[in-house]
């Protein structure tokens, strides 16, 4: 059985499945190198404009690692899959393509790492998020003490960090991590409905967008509105930028290419 199931949900809206029910689709080293793999393929396809992540089983998203690998002081191989944890994550946040995390269930430790990676995150209602590696002895190391303090504030990252709280939906939604909260039997539709709204925005426009909210976080206003201003006269002399604006006047549906 695979690790990591791939499909497309609509054209041009392809779905990266966790398959591993059974453990609340725990990460482990063979899943890692099945879902780097999904998303190079996905990242590859030009017939593929957004991306939703999943778990299988409607009990977990990624119930983060599993620990059973760590037993027994595997130093080195501890270190390897954290490294390539690392790296993984870090390619998923640069995808130049938008990527939906719907989460039903848990989403903790690797999971909710995997999460703060992504652009849009629907939640089901009964959802719950953290990262409890302290109450092991340990810390994340695939970015999310980091990714969780430029999202939240210092004072709500250490609040769950330090008292190893989770999430609830509603919670998270308040924080403003979540974009939508809603009832589990209802997340195929709000999957769905997010999905198409992304499919309408112009691939290189989404690309740019993208990496103006993750470069532009870093730098300080001025460089950051600079770095916007260029990518937007970038953007208006492509052809896309071009049939964005004869379709608004047209009154018709923009056909972009991606140039």
């Amino acid at each position: 059985m695979a690790l990591i199931e791939t499909s497309d949900l609509l054209p041009g809206i392809r779905q990266i499945l966790f398959n591993r029910p059974e453990k609340l689709n725990a990460l482990s080293t063979p899943l890692m190198r099945e879902f780097e793999t999904a998303l190079i393929e996905a990242a590859a396809d030009r017939g593929v404009r957004v991306i939703v992540l999943r778990g299988a089983g409607g009990k977990a998203f990624v119930a983060g690692a599993d620990i059973a690998e760590y037993q027994g002081d595997k130093r080195a191989e501890f270190i390897a899959y954290q490294l390539n944890s690392r790296r993984v994550f870090d390619m998923l946040e640069r995808i130049a393509k938008p990527v939906i995390c719907a989460v039903d269930g848990f989403a903790l430790g690797g999971g909710f790492e995997i999460a703060l990676c992504c652009d849009i995150l629907i939640l089901a209602d009964t959802a719950q998020l953290g990262l409890p590696e302290g109450r092991l002895g340990l810390c994340p190391g695939g970015g999310g003490t980091q990714r969780l303090v430029r999202a939240v504030g210092k004072y709500a990252a250490s609040d769950l960090l330090l008292a190893g709280w989770r999430l609830s939906a509603q919670r998270a939604l308040q924080l403003g991590i979540a974009a939508d909260v809603v009832p589990a039997e209802e997340m195929d539709e709000a999957i769905l409905r997010r999905a198409r709204a992304c499919l309408k925005v112009a691939p290189l426009a989404a690309a740019e967008m993208k990496r103006l909210l993750r470069e532009g976080a870093s730098a300080d206003i001025e460089t950051a509105k600079s770095l916007e201003q260029e990518v937007l006269f970038r953007l208006y002399s492509t052809a896309d930028g071009q049939e964005g604006i004869d379709a608004f006047l047209e009154k018709r549906d923009p056909q972009f290419r991606m140039e």
